[in-house]
């Protein structure tokens, strides 16, 4: 019996396409999962730095997605109601950063809900 039990657990460490301590996840899967992660990523740094090229790209790509149009939303809504509080404190004396990322947001708003 026990000979048996570890022939079984031999068999299953070495079978095709199984690793120890890892899910079972197909590798298309786990392609789009990176993908995905870039592709926040790439809206974390639009957001960063919001007159870089290509930053209202990165931002689009994502948002225009049905799957993740609600997560980017609520991501740029709270962005921007942070960085508007920002504002409505520095009583006219606001961060040149701060400004640039409140007009980068609500076009990015705009150009997400428009499509």
């Amino acid at each position: 019996m026990r000979s048996h039990v570890v022939f079984l657990l031999a068999g299953l460490l070495t079978a095709p396409g199984l690793t120890v301590g890892q899910p079972d996840v197909p590798m298309e899967e786990e392609q789009q999962a990176v993908l995905l992660g870039q592709r926040v990523q790439a809206i974390r740094e639009a957001i960063q730095h919001p007159d870089s090229p290509g930053a209202l790209q990165a931002v689009t790509d994502l948002g225009h997605d049905q799957r993740y149009y609600v997560m980017v939303r609520g991501w740029l809504a709270w962005q921007l109601r942070g960085d508007m509080s920002i504002a409505a404190a520095s009583k006219g004396q606001m961060p040149v950063a701060v400004e640039a990322r409140i007009r980068f947001l609500q076009q990015a708003i705009r150009a997400i809900d428009l499509e």
